[in-house]
């Protein structure tokens, strides 16, 4: 993804590599559905909640990853910050969340998991759409202001998104439910690195990320400053998108949720057939 602005969508080389991925993910869903014991259970996607979990696990990762790679790109390519100025300005993006974890583990157990999800996610994306607004004139409180509200939020949803996900599964499928979970974690983390530097390749000039990646120097990039600029911004917007999509799942959970108790008390790791 991050070289085919460099060799071309349509470039042999950028569809073979995409066919080869294709082809390889077929064949590994084909394995894993043949083995006694797969490393990939795809039997537990027939559980409704935990399906829907992991869609929002995909969509709160894609949008979240992302902030801190635009924003150094923003204030080491664009604010020309060094290193250790703009890593003291991502502090706010890790410390309230070890306040607010505890919190919300107890705002779980008293609304419900999905509740929380929903707060976090839209306080999350609310707090991207302000980092899409970033100018050319450095300002701290636009920066730390958002980046609180971001770590707050985590640690407010985090807890709830993880038990939501991994209390559907039955039981005795904890460890496999468990992989699963972190392996999409881990999979949509890394696709959305990889996307920051597509969309900057994407929206400003190429030679702008060649000289960032390279770790050009400051004077550089002086005339492509504004370029980054926007280019950072509608990253943004476009990231939050992914939170907007994990609400709206958000609410595909707490529907499903409230239907099963006003129904028949059944447990969330009962298994659903899907026509």
């Amino acid at each position: 993804m991050s070289e085919a602005q460099t060799w071309g969508w349509a470039s042999s080389i950028t569809l073979g590599l995409l066919a080869l991925g294709i082809l390889l993910w077929t064949a590994f869903v084909f394995i894993e559905k043949k083995v006694r014991h797969p490393l990939f259970d795809l039997g537990l996607l027939g559980y409704r909640d935990y399906t829907i979990g992991l869609g929002i696990t995909a969509s709160y990762c894609l949008g979240y990853f992302a902030v801190s790679i635009l924003l150094t790109l923003y204030l080491q390519g664009a604010q020309h910050l060094s290193p250790l100025e703009a890593g003291l300005m991502l502090i706010p993006l890790s410390v309230p969340q070890l306040f607010t974890a505890p919190l919300g583990g107890k705002l779980a157990d008293r609304f419900g998991p999905a509740r929380m999800i929903l707060l976090g996610s839209f306080l999350i994306g609310l707090a991207i759409l302000l980092l899409g607004q970033l100018g050319a004139e450095m300002s701290g409180a636009a920066v730390i202001i958002p980046l609180l509200i971001i770590s707050a939020a985590t640690g407010l949803s985090w807890p709830s998104l993880a038990k939501a996900v991994l209390s559907a599964a039955p039981p005795n499928q904890a460890g496999p439910a468990s992989g699963v979970f972190w392996t999409v974690y881990n999979m949509c983390r890394a696709i959305s690195q990889a996307l920051v530097l597509v969309i900057i390749q994407w929206v400003a000039k190429s030679d702008v990320a060649s000289h960032l990646l390279s770790g050009a120097q400051n004077h550089d990039m002086s005339s492509s400053r504004d370029a980054l600029i926007h280019a950072t911004n509608v990253g943004f917007r476009l990231f939050a998108a992914f939170l907007a999509l994990a609400i709206l799942l958000g609410l595909f959970l707490l529907g499903t949720q409230r239907k099963r108790q006003g129904t028949r008390p059944i447990k969330n790791s009962e298994k659903v057939e899907f026509e």
